[in-house]
C-alpha cells in the first residue's frame, strides 16, 4: 500500500515511523509534518533527525501547517518534552522539500489515484487544507487512517477530547465529513496497547530502531515518575494500516465539536452507516507483538 505519513514527532510518532519504514506491506512515499506535539519547526527537525538516524535521509519530508485552521496549537511539551522527543539526535543533514505539505499530499494523490493512503498521526490540518484547495483529493485518496478521537471513552487533553482532534477540531470535522474512507483509531483502542515501566528491554533487538525506541521510552519514564505505563497510540494506527484484522470496527458518521469551547474536539459517532470505520476493539497482545517485531526489524 502506498502511503504518506502526516506526523508531528512526538515520542510515539517516532516509534510509529520506525514501524512503517520497516514494514514490507507499506510503500512509504514521504512524510509531511504539522505542528501539534511541538512547534512545526521542531516536528520537522525531529522527522529529519529520525530519518537520518535510521539511514533513510532519502525519504522526502514536506513541511506543513504551523497553525490549525483556527487559533493556535497547544503543544504537548508536558508529555513529550520541550523538543518533542526524550532523546538527543544529531542535527539533520537533509532539508525539507520546497513543496508544502497540502500540495505534496495533493500531488501524490493525483499521481496514484485510488492507491494512496494517508496515515495521520497528528492534527488533520494539512489534509483539510489539501481538500479545501483541491476538492478532487477526496476522490483520489484511497483511505485516511487517523490516530485521533475519543468516541466512547474520556479524552486525554480534556475530559471530552483527544489531543490531535482537540488541536484542530475544524480540520478533523472537515476530513470526517468528506467522502474519503476514514479509519479512526482513537483512545478507545489506543489505551489498551501499552508498555509497562518494568519492560526496560522492550523491544528486543540490536537494530538502531530497537535501541532508539528503548532510549525514547526510558527517557519518557524517567521524566514521568508518576506513570507506570506508556500508551502506544501512533503505533496502533500503523497496526490498523497493516493488520486491520486485529481490530474491530463499527461503521459510522462522525462529527467533531467546533463551536462550544468547553467541549472543543468532542468526537461523536452515529453508528450504522457512514464513511468512517471507528475502531471499537483490539487484540492488544497481538498488536503489541506486531509493533515490537516491526520496530526490532527496521
Amino acid at each position: 500500500m502506498k502511503v504518506v505519513i502526516d506526523t508531528d514527532p512526538g515520542t510515539d510518532d517516532a516509534i510509529a515511523l520506525m514501524m512503517a519504514l520497516s514494514c514490507p506491506d507499506l510503500d512509504v512515499q514521504g512524510l509531511t509534518t504539522v505542528g501539534g506535539n511541538a512547534s512545526l519547526a521542531r516536528t520537522t527537525r525531529n522527522a529529519l533527525r529520525l530519518l537520518d538516524y535510521l539511514g533513510r535521509s532519502d525519504m522526502p519530508v514536506s513541511r506543513g501547517s504551523a497553525r490549525p485552521l483556527r487559533g493556535r496549537f497547544r503543544y504537548a511539551d508536558y508529555f513529550h518534552g520541550p523538543s518533542g522527543l526524550t532523546v538527543r539526535l544529531p542535527s539533520p543533514r537533509s532539508e525539507p522539500r520546497p513543496l508544502r505539505a497540502p500540495d505534496y499530499i495533493t500531488s501524490l494523490a493525483y499521481s496514484f489515484p485510488g492507491e494512496l493512503a494517508v496515515i495521520a498521526l497528528g492534527p488533520l490540518t494539512n489534509l483539510a487544507r489539501a481538500i479545501a484547495t483541491e476538492p478532487r483529493v477526496s476522490d483520489w485518496i484511497r483511505e485516511v487512517i487517523v490516530m485521533g478521537g475519543a468516541v466512547e471513552v474520556p479524552g486525554n487533553i480534556t475530559s471530552h477530547a483527544e489531543f490531535n482532534v482537540y488541536n484542530d477540531p475544524l480540520a478533523a470535522d472537515r476530513v470526517f465529513s468528506s467522502d474519503i474512507p476514514v479509519t479512526l483509531v482513537g483512545l478507545d483502542v489506543c489505551n489498551c496497547v501499552t508498555v509497562e515501566r518494568g519492560q526496560t528491554g522492550w523491544p528486543e533487538g540490536q537494530f538502531r530502531s530497537a535501541s532508539l525506541a528503548r532510549r525514547i521510552l526510558a527517557g519518557w519514564f524517567a521524566t514521568h515518575p508518576e506513570q507506570d505505563s506508556y500508551n502506544l497510540c501512533d503505533p496502533t494506527a500503523i497496526v490498523a494500516a497493516v493488520r486491520p484484522d486485529l481490530l474491530n470496527f463499527r461503521e459510522a458518521m462522525v462529527s467533531v465539536e467546533t463551536r462550544d469551547s468547553a467541549r472543543q474536539g468532542n468526537t461523536t459517532a452515529v453508528y450504522g452507516r457512514g464513511n468512517v470505520r471507528v475502531a471499537s476493539g483490539i487484540d492488544a497482545g497481538a498488536s503489541k507483538e506486531l509493533i515490537e517485531s516491526l520496530v526490532a526489524g527496521a
